[in-house]
């Protein structure tokens, strides 16, 4: 089965990303899923990842080996996020970040979406796999307000007609959100982003 739309317009919803967080076996973990989502890194950057390009004072992430063997720097966008790699990496002041190679990093997403019980919306996709991450996060920026030139720069895209065409049309969760704000019938959603949603609320309030 083909699908009509684009890749980049299939995401997680802000509270599924959470239960996905939550649900990772160990701290090394989350921390890597983090990377995909709040940094928006590809999985081969994720892998080459070293303590030194942690710039924690100076609240940014140096991006080496991207797309095309450039070099880029991305914001800290989530303070959590930013402590959590604090914790990770502890003393230590270079070497790789995570012990785990790239051909082991879709798995652990894979693995996690299972015991987050979450599939991903494009219906052709057996399994979530890291780019619905990279692909989420510039979704969530894009309906958060954040400007095209953000978005563009964030995502480390050559040209901002690359940030326009995979980003410029709204994707099935904003329109599935539309509905939900027109009608304010939440059995229009579906129930895993019900129940994401929920233990997100949970999770927000403390619970």
């Amino acid at each position: 089965m083909n699908s009509q739309y684009k890749k980049s317009e299939y995401t997680l919803s802000k509270a599924q990303v959470q239960n996905l967080f939550a649900s990772a076996k160990t701290m090394e973990h989350r921390c890597m899923l983090k990377c995909l989502y709040y940094a928006g890194l590809r999985v081969n950057e994720v892998a080459n990842l070293d303590v030194r390009d942690l710039l924690f004072d100076r609240r940014h992430i140096v991006v080496r080996m991207g797309k095309g063997g450039k070099t880029a720097i991305v914001p800290f966008i989530d303070e959590v996020f930013m402590q959590d790699l604090r914790i990770l990496i502890g003393k230590r002041t270079s070497g790789l970040v995570f012990t785990q190679k790239k051909r082991m990093l879709q798995r652990i997403v894979e693995t996690t979406g299972r015991l987050a019980n979450l599939q991903h919306p494009d219906p052709t996709a057996k399994h979530i796999n890291a780019h619905l991450l990279r692909h989420s996060i510039a979704r969530h920026l894009k309906s958060d307000g954040y400007p095209a030139e953000f978005i563009k720069n964030f995502m480390r895209h050559s040209s901002i007609n690359t940030t326009y065409d995979q980003y410029g049309t709204m994707g099935m969760e904003e329109m599935k959100q539309v509905v939900y704000q027109k009608t304010r019938n939440r059995n229009l959603l579906p129930q895993e982003v019900v129940r994401a949603e929920l233990v997100y609320d949970g999770m927000e309030k403390g619970g």
